[in-house]
């Protein structure tokens, strides 16, 4: 009977073992359980491997949550915030009207790139005026009104000026907002594109989105679009093809068929107009469209959160992820007037707290991009003369492989670009 218990208790602690490092090596090296998770969900399948990851997620929330009430962990501004004197301009009452005419001595220039350190990101790019030898003034940097802030930290909700154009007018900001209260490090960045300056592109992976023997994509951007000055960002795309099957297309090769009622983001053919909404309704099927790609149901909707959003089905929100478990999310949202262009993305995030943020930056219509950490990446995409550097937006958690969609991508993603006629002016 002793040996019995014995074996029985050294099982036990074997396994114990085997789990805590595991949950180590996934804590430290998230890239390796992608690679074992791949090969995995041949073998036990889909349902299988997500109940897996869920317990992971879970254990590692009510880790983090431990660190920091028990003071191991302080929250922190994922970078320094400093409040400029600028006039916000609400993107809500701007036409698009033809860009106006510039004083060539009073053009924002756009400071050399920094590294960003583990700490903070000092914002690599602040609009400074040239001083200007006439009385002209300077034009007001395109920004957005501040957020309310959900949480507690200083400078959360503040627009702070991110890219810019090759004249270093700024044509996307970024700020960031704390929207679980019981989560304090569930912190979310979210970058603004203005959709007059910019233009949005998607691109398939070489592997991703697919079906079983069917196309598939090249991974790869337009060369003409990968060149100092005209890119400016890269971000994730959505699912495989296997957790839902969502629709996508681009430049006219379609490697699945879309699917009435289901959130999708679409790229017009001649002018590159953005739109997002359910398929069949809010987007037409019949459109002229140069890209699009759908994922999940829309987080918000005609500047409401979806009920479907506190369901927690995991068939709405990530195959067999449910919407209540906390791991890494993005989301893509469109302010009503279609002019500005919302990227969201953090940790530790809930389905519910993912659309709180979307519903508080002002996303009209928003959709689910791609979850976890290893999928969910952000890179502003900065000029050291010649070289194209990607910067991530979130240092933690961001930092592997940041230029990523600079080479060949097995899995698919959006750039942005400034427009063509932004760049004729």
């Amino acid at each position: 009977m002793r040996s019995k218990r014995r074996i029985v208790g050294s099982f036990l602690l074997l396994f114990c073992t085997a789990v805590a490092i595991g949950l180590l090596i996934l804590t430290f090296f998230p890239q390796a359980g992608a690679r074992v998770a791949k090969p995995l969900r041949a073998i036990i399948g889909n349902e299988a491997v997500g109940q897996l990851e869920t317990i992971y997620f879970t254990l590692q929330d009510g880790a983090r949550r431990t660190q920091y009430q028990t003071g191991l962990a302080q929250v922190s501004a994922p970078w320094e915030v400093t409040v400029l004197p600028v006039t916000a301009v609400p993107t809500t009452t701007q036409t698009a009207t033809p860009a106006p005419s510039r004083t060539p001595t009073a053009i924002a220039t756009q400071p050399a790139h920094t590294t960003p350190t583990t700490d903070a990101i000092t914002p690599t790019a602040t609009a400074t005026a040239t001083p200007s030898t006439t009385a002209t003034p300077s034009p007001t940097p395109w920004t957005l009104p501040p957020l309310p802030p959900l949480g507690t930290l200083a400078g959360e909700g503040v627009w702070q000026p991110y890219l810019f154009d090759p004249a270093g007018e700024v044509v996307a900001v970024r700020t960031f907002l704390q929207p679980d209260a019981a989560r304090p490090y569930a912190i979310v960045a979210i970058v603004a594109f203005d959709l007059r300056k910019t233009r949005l592109h998607y691109v398939l992976g070489s592997e991703e989105p697919a079906l079983p023997n069917g196309p598939r994509g090249y991974g790869l951007m337009n060369a003409d679009h990968k060149i100092p000055g005209r890119l400016l960002a890269t971000f994730n795309g959505g699912f495989m093809g296997s957790h839902g099957a969502y629709g996508a297309m681009a430049d006219g090769l379609l490697v699945l068929p879309p699917k009435d009622g289901y959130a999708t983001v679409t790229m017009g053919n001649s002018d590159g107009r953005v739109q997002i909404g359910e398929w069949g309704s809010d987007i037409a099927a019949d459109g002229d469209y140069q890209s699009w790609r759908q994922n999940a149901r829309l987080i918000t909707q005609n500047g409401q959160i979806t009920d479907r959003v506190y369901n927690g089905s995991a068939a709405t929100w990530g195959s067999s992820i449910n919407g209540d478990v906390v791991t890494w999310r993005s989301a893509l949202g469109l302010s009503e007037d279609g002019q500005v262009l919302f990227f969201a993305a953090g940790p530790s995030l809930s389905m519910p707290a993912l659309a709180e943020t979307m519903l508080a930056v002002g996303a009209y219509n928003s959709l689910l991009l791609d979850i976890n950490e290893t999928w969910v990446h952000f890179a502003a995409i900065r000029t050291h003369g010649d070289t194209l550097v990607a910067e991530p937006l979130l240092p933690e958690g961001m930092s592997t492989n940041p230029d990523r969609y600079l080479k060949q991508s097995q899995r698919d993603f959006f750039y942005i670009t400034i427009s063509e006629p932004w760049l004729q002016r």
